[in-house]
């Protein structure tokens, strides 16, 4: 593991739709997720062009040149295979995986929407059910197919089994599904390949979930999106940033002891009216401020994937404009 944390920027938005993220896909249809979205009239070509045009060569080339090496990329549960009304992305991973190795740049490789949706939340792509229980098998058996088809690339780093899992009242099964997961993908996956699971945002209560094999490393993930109550938004935002430091610093301490903690998911996003509060001229050195305290904050994991890497619009949850606009680099270690 390195001795600082790798830093990554997720690719969300692309193989899984979110509305807030691409609206002009969603905007007059009424649908409020992927599988809403599919049923409406030429949903098929829409998300082809999508595919085709969110991520190109170019977006690849863009984040080798700024010094990312690293991208979590969430995918659904139809990624390889077409279920109504979902239609596969088979071609674009399969294309990712070849520009990942071509740039030098590592992937993991995120289960983001299981079968059932294990959340029902918009990220899952349906935000109706929240069923995955019942499709128990076929979701391991997704995965697993998913580590067989990538497992000998150079460019894949790790697998990440679930993402933001619903734990209340799934407990016992999400740790059961969490071991016999690790333990196919053991038998499949190349000896050094990282195996992450998710905490539910419950992290005391998963860490050191895993009977850890040395070959197949483990790491736990944590997403950190703390916006305080009201009552804090009046602070000074370097005050309000020591504050949520020192959550995250302690969070992180306790909890990385049976394994490592990476941060999945962070932004530089701050209460609004820390902004309402300070002249426009000041807001770019506030974000580049509160972007650099949160790194210092996360020297104790493993490694952090900013999120996200870019979305139809400019602003604090698209990484590339913080880039182009603000000046952003990951580049000064």
């Amino acid at each position: 593991m390195a001795t600082s944390p790798i830093e990554g920027v997720n690719l969300g938005g692309w193989l899984i739709l979110e509305p807030w993220m691409t609206p002009s896909l969603f905007r007059g249809t009424g649908a409020v997720d992927e599988r809403s979205l599919m049923m409406t009239p030429d949903a098929g070509d829409k998300i082809q062009r999508h595919r085709t045009s969110f991520m190109t060569e170019e977006d690849w080339s863009w984040l080798k040149a700024n010094s990312v090496g690293y991208v979590r990329l969430p995918v659904g549960y139809w990624v390889l295979n077409d279920d109504k009304p979902f239609l596969n992305a088979r071609r674009e991973l399969d294309w990712a995986f070849e520009m990942a190795q071509k740039y030098d740049i590592k992937i993991l490789l995120d289960f983001h929407g299981l079968k059932g949706s294990q959340n029902g939340k918009v990220h899952s792509g349906d935000t109706q059910r929240m069923d995955w229980l019942a499709y128990y098998e076929e979701n391991l058996s997704i995965l697993t197919e998913l580590a067989g088809r990538y497992c000998d690339s150079p460019a894949l780093w790790g697998l990440e089994i679930i993402n933001e899992p619903h734990v209340f009242g799934h407990y016992f099964a999400l740790l059961r599904f969490y071991r016999e997961a690790y333990d196919r993908l053991c038998s499949i996956l190349r000896p050094g390949t990282i195996v992450v699971f998710q905490d539910g945002f419950l992290p005391p209560f998963f860490s050191g979930a895993l009977r850890v094999r040395s070959d197949y490393p483990v790491i736990m993930d944590t997403h950190l999106y703390l916006i305080f109550p009201k009552l804090l938004a009046n602070l000074k935002p370097a005050a309000y940033d020591r504050i949520r430091g020192w959550l995250y610093c302690l969070l992180i301490r306790l909890v990385s002891l049976p394994q490592p903690v990476m941060v999945g998911e962070w932004s530089s996003v701050l209460p609004q009216p820390m902004f309402n509060r300070r002249p426009i001229e000041e807001h770019r050195e506030m974000l580049l401020q509160t972007i650099a305290r949160q790194r210092r904050m996360f020297h104790r994991s493993v490694a952090t994937f900013y999120w996200n890497y870019k979305t139809e619009g400019r602003g604090m949850y698209n990484f590339r404009s913080l880039v182009e606009d603000n000046g952003l680099t990951f580049n000064d270690k």
